[in-house]
């Protein structure tokens, strides 16, 4: 899993604050693809690992 950081901060206005307070929930469907982001650390790490190993150019 690839992840990005931002190091640029944004102002809101209150507008802006009102409009995303306003904004309806949105459920998202769970699919059938895995995900990491609910593993405990260590195993999110261990899982990393693992692809990174399989992922080394084998000669």
């Amino acid at each position: 899993m690839a992840t990005t950081t931002m190091d640029e901060r944004f102002t809101l206005n209150e507008k802006e604050l009102d409009q995303i307070i306003a904004t309806p929930r949105t459920k998202i469907p769970e699919v059938n693809i895995f995900n990491d982001i609910k593993l405990p650390k260590k195993e999110r790490i261990a899982h990393a690992a693992n692809i990174l190993k399989n992922r080394k150019c084998k000669s």
